[in-house]
């Protein structure tokens, strides 16, 4: 084979793999450029122990992962940047922290949250912030009730609100079962409340009303 045959061909295989290279490339910051980065922060825990704080904001990271639609920024990478930049405000649980830190490490979506426990029953209420714009741009609120064990389902779901997607069948039902069960305590809870007025008169009409033993 000549060797100007050869010197053309070889030019040829080095565009190509040039354009495979610039595919690549566009494919790869397509895809940063879709999923945002997102950091999520410990949820603020009123009535709560820190331990369960902490495992049910993990729960909820993990959650987070499943949906693929975001590009998480752990926690620890977030506390060594803020270590570099000499950041003193590593306890964040407001969204006006999370911008703030948002804007110094880089990412551009950040999660904020709280539990809120009385008695048995748990309000998990979360915040999606946009970085840039400094706004609120989804909330999701449960309430569960019962005993902790269970709760799971409940901040997993708010992972697939954030997303903006369906929750799996079996977190969803979960989640659907349970607000039955509650619904239907809370219709007989309204009418226990509502006729124990009646009850009471009946009681008094009665100690008013000759026994048959006085007869």
């Amino acid at each position: 084979m000549p060797i100007y045959i050869r010197g053309a061909i070889f030019k040829i295989f080095i565009i190509q793999i040039a354009l495979l290279s610039i595919v690549n490339t566009q494919t790869k910051q397509t895809r940063y450029d879709a999923k945002p980065t997102l950091a999520l922060f410990t949820f603020e825990g009123n009535g709560m122990n820190d331990e369960d704080v902490a495992l049910y904001t993990g729960y909820l990271n993990l959650e987070l992962h499943q949906t693929k639609s975001f590009i998480l920024v752990e926690k620890i990478q977030i506390n060594e940047l803020l270590r570099e930049k000499e950041y003193d405000k590593m306890d964040c649980k407001t969204a006006d922290c999370a911008i703030e830190i948002g804007n110094l490490v880089g990412f551009k979506k950040a999660i904020v949250g709280s539990f809120s426990l009385v008695a048995d029953t748990c309000t998990i209420k979360g915040s999606l912030i946009g970085i840039e714009s400094k706004e609120v741009e989804k909330t999701a609120e449960r309430t569960y009730v019962g005993d902790l064990e269970g709760i799971n389902p409940f901040v997993q779901i708010m992972a697939w609100e954030f997303a903006g997607l369906d929750a799996p069948k079996d977190i969803f039902n979960a989640v659907e079962i349970v607000d039955e069960v509650d619904e239907k305590k809370s219709i007989w809870r309204w009418i226990n409340w509502a006729i124990k007025p009646f009850n009471y008169i009946a009681n008094r009409v009665r100690d008013f009303l000759p026994s048959q033993s006085s007869e």
